[in-house]
């Protein structure tokens, strides 16, 4: 079985370096360049399911992939980003700014550290791990399958701290970029990064 772990486009947020979790923006010109790219890259790879996160970006950026495979994304409300909170739409230098001490919170404790009205990292990991175990039982891990998941940036960073370390302390070893396509295969039982942004 081969998992696809794919990030969205870039949005105007990603281009501005702004907190974009659960804000709902949409892809930029070159985002949309970068999904007909993936898009075109996923083509000759016989998928037999497509799940994406319900943010536009995400959501857009499957529809195209899925166009290919005459498949239809199962959206999960699971995959979205992380909530960023009273973040989000503001950019790290404003956030130091503004709101020195809750960045200092946060660089010490980066797992359990809350934005308020957001989530922490640790529920965020959570909930996407669950997610994920959630796609998986319905597959034979040593069977022909191949999946794709689209999602977030740091949704898939928690997927592959998960699936390396076992809980999110593997979270900042990984850089997922726009449509990069992160490629997981089940050997033997046990799930093997094989390509990382391919």
């Amino acid at each position: 079985m081969i998992i696809y772990l794919i990030r969205h486009g870039q949005t105007v947020a990603n281009a501005e370096k702004k907190f974009a979790g659960v804000w709902d923006v949409d892809l930029d010109e070159t985002g949309i360049k970068q999904v007909e790219s993936v898009a075109e890259k996923m083509k000759s790879i016989k998928l037999d399911a497509i799940y994406a996160s319900p943010l536009i970006r995400a959501l857009k950026t499957a529809q195209a992939i899925s166009k290919h495979h005459n498949l239809s994304p199962q959206v999960m409300e699971a995959l979205k980003e992380m909530n960023f909170g009273v973040w989000e739409g503001k950019s790290f230098e404003e956030i130091k700014g503004s709101d020195p001490h809750r960045v200092n919170q946060w660089f010490q404790d980066f797992e359990r550290f809350q934005v308020p009205e957001g989530e922490s990292l640790l529920e965020m990991y959570a909930r996407t791990s669950r997610a994920f175990n959630e796609i998986v039982k319905d597959y034979d891990v040593d069977s022909d399958a191949k999946i794709a998941i689209v999602a977030h940036g740091g949704v898939i960073q928690a997927l592959l701290s998960y699936l390396c370390y076992g809980d999110p302390s593997g979270y900042w070893r990984f850089g997922v970029d726009n449509c990069g396509v992160n490629k997981v295969e089940y050997v033997m039982g046990y799930p093997v990064i094989k390509a990382i942004n391919q």
